[in-house]
């Protein structure tokens, strides 16, 4: 398995890994995103956020969408908004090696960037 940077050639199997992430959720009708604006939003003038991708077998199994937030008791803080790993490839273990913070309800994660 290989994680790296995404691109922009790489939205259409990530808005796939977002749909199975609903789908799993039981929300895939909320999803409304599509290719272009994940396109724009990421690779366009202004990107508001950064793709990383893992990949096996030349398919991407594996997203994390990132952006930074201030704050302004801590400071800098990085954001994972979603890490979806394809079914057959995840283990939830990998958050907690990560020392990452765990929202009981949604999961969500924040790493404090000024801890060392």
């Amino acid at each position: 398995m290989i994680v790296r940077k995404g691109i922009k050639e790489d939205i259409p199997q990530v808005l796939d890994l977002i749909k199975e992430l609903a789908e799993y959720e039981k929300a895939l009708d909320q999803v409304s995103n599509t290719v272009e604006r994940l396109e724009n939003d990421g690779f366009g003038k202004s990107p508001v956020y950064d793709l990383f991708v893992a990949e096996a077998e030349n398919k991407i199994i594996g997203m994390a969408i990132t952006f930074f937030r201030y704050s302004t008791w801590k400071g800098k803080n990085l954001y994972i908004e979603d890490l979806v790993v394809s079914e057959s490839f995840r283990r939830i273990n990998f958050y907690k090696k990560l020392n990452m913070t765990l929202d009981n309800e949604w999961i969500n994660c924040y790493l404090d960037l000024n801890e060392n």
